[in-house]
């Protein structure tokens, strides 16, 4: 397998799933579904909204959180990241490449590398006049290690979905704007 070669079907599977609630049937055999939301601003309005989004685009959310981002620029599609978690040689290294992205987020996919096989969506969106982070994923375990901790991967997805969030709310209030 290629080294940018995605290892998984289908590609652009959360691009499709926007604004639609997961079934069990959406999701590929085999992969397990990752849906969740964070409120990152009550009452945020569309500038709001869109900074943040550009910040989710720019890897400033990702890197405000304590990931490490190794990318040549900010999100568009075919772009290859690999993110960083931990230090040293003891860090978890996931290469991924940007499948899609618009103008609330982006969905990249795994690489060979990676501990698990899936894509996984990251958006900035407005719902009733809130200012929300969504993140849909689906995935697999691949590494063995993976695989045995397959039951308390849900959580660890959960936690960096929450350092995200975390990063994005203080980044909006060190910008000092009320709302």
């Amino acid at each position: 397998m290629d080294d940018d070669e995605l290892t998984y079907a289908p590609v652009g599977g959360t691009r499709r799933r926007t604004g639609h609630a997961w079934t069990r049937a959406d999701v590929p055999p085999g992969y397990r579904p990752l849906r969740a939301r964070h409120l990152l601003v009550a009452g945020g309005d569309e500038t709001a909204r869109a900074t943040l989004a550009a910040d989710l685009r720019t890897w400033r959310v990702h890197r405000a959180a304590g990931i490490r981002v190794r990318t040549d620029g900010p999100v568009r599609p075919g772009r290859r990241v690999v993110t960083l978690l931990g230090i040293g040689p003891a860090a978890l290294r996931t290469p991924c490449r940007v499948v899609w992205a618009d103008a609330e987020g982006f969905g990249y996919g795994t690489l060979p590398g990676h501990f698990a096989a899936g894509e996984e969506a990251f958006r900035v969106v407005r719902r009733a006049g809130d200012v929300w982070l969504e993140v849909e994923a689906y995935s697999r375990p691949v590494r063995p290690w993976a695989r045995a901790l397959a039951p308390v991967v849900p959580l660890g997805q959960a936690l960096y979905v929450r350092l995200l969030a975390h990063a994005a709310r203080r980044i909006h209030r060190r910008r000092g704007v009320v709302h």
